[in-house]
């Protein structure tokens, strides 16, 4: 006779099932964590963009009150809810970040705190999923002709 009993058809069905519940826990796990990668790079594409726009202006001029007169460095300590661009018109798609800029003053190398020739600034984006993974840039900017 040829075929299989019962028992060894139970059998086979169970340590399938077994090794498709360790397949679709994988594939479940996987799924649930897809979205992480978008939101960082998204967060630090958003930083980025905010550093490069404040270290691209001048190192001192004067004050500027809002972000589209923002004529130096220093202006640039403020908070926005949702990203915005250097206009202050929201960017469609990115409400969800905050994003902090602080400048200061700083100490850089051979430039001393009290030269004042060293601005750092630093950028903070905290997606509104995760407070947890907040995403910091920063960099500096020096007066070249002190």
């Amino acid at each position: 006779m040829r075929g299989a009993t019962l028992v060894e058809l139970i059998v086979a069905i169970i340590i399938i099932g077994v090794a498709l519940a360790g397949v679709l826990t994988v594939f479940v796990r996987n799924t649930r964590a897809s979205a992480d990668p978008l939101i960082w790079h998204q967060a630090t594409a958003i930083a980025e963009a905010y550093l490069e726009e404040a270290l691209t202006k001048n190192f001192t001029v004067g004050p500027g009150n809002t972000r589209q007169t923002f004529d130096d460095v220093l202006d640039y300590n403020f908070t926005d809810v949702g990203a915005h661009d250097q206009t202050g018109t929201p960017i469609a798609g990115l409400e969800g970040y905050t994003v902090q800029v602080q400048a200061a003053v700083d100490a850089l190398n051979d430039i001393t705190l009290a030269s004042g020739n060293a601005i750092r600034v630093t950028v903070t984006v905290t997606p509104a999923v995760s407070a947890s993974s907040t995403v910091v840039v920063s960099g500096y900017r020096a007066n070249y002709d002190p």
